[in-house]
């Protein structure tokens, strides 16, 4: 079966394949948790490389077939790096990332996760660490794995870095190894 979609996603993992090739993990509204790949996206002429970029809400046009997506279009809606960060800022994207990457199955929709990861970011490029917190928070409890009470009790005493690192630990529990992203939290 051959079909082409039009997908609104957040660009949350991504990998070169050959030498102008390229494969993302998208969080789409509709589908969960897709890879696609994008051949030529490296290729100098190619204007789907900056919608590409980690972080990035973007739109895609892509094509299925036999179970596997490939990207025809994308357009960025709104870039992580549009504005300067701070590098607490970019580590906090990438742990995100790469917590959404390892907490959600391939081909995997679970509801509002996509707008609670959108909020994240959103939380994260206002510096409102207590509002990604929460939507930490509230990611992990929609996935299904609920929170422990010192997490809980942490975030009510407004002990944000302590919090930050409690939910770090009970992620690396759930995914049973250390995250990979840099160790802002350590």
């Amino acid at each position: 079966m051959e079909r082409y979609h039009s997908l609104i996603a957040i660009v949350i993992g991504k990998r070169t394949v050959a030498d102008s090739d390229i494969e993302v993990t998208l969080l789409t509204q509709s589908q969960g948790k897709i890879t696609a790949l994008a051949k030529g996206a490296k290729n100098i002429r190619s204007r789907r490389l900056g919608s590409l970029q980690l972080g990035n809400l973007s739109k895609f046009s892509v094509y299925q077939k036999n179970q596997r997506f490939w990207v025809n279009e994308s357009t960025t809606i709104a870039s992580f790096l549009s504005k300067s960060k701070n590098l607490a800022q970019i580590n906090l994207m990438f742990y995100l990332l790469e917590t959404i990457n390892q907490l959600i199955a391939e081909n995997q929709q679970i509801d509002n996760v996509f707008y609670l990861v959108k909020n994240a970011i959103n939380a994260i490029n206002s510096n409102h660490v207590h509002l990604f917190i929460q939507t930490e928070i509230d990611l992990l409890n929609q996935l299904g794995f609920g929170i422990p009470p010192e997490i809980n009790t942490t975030f009510l005493s407004k002990n944000y870095q302590s919090t930050q690192r409690l939910i770090k630990k009970f992620t690396e529990s759930i995914i049973e190894k250390p995250m990979e992203s840099n160790k802002l939290f350590a």
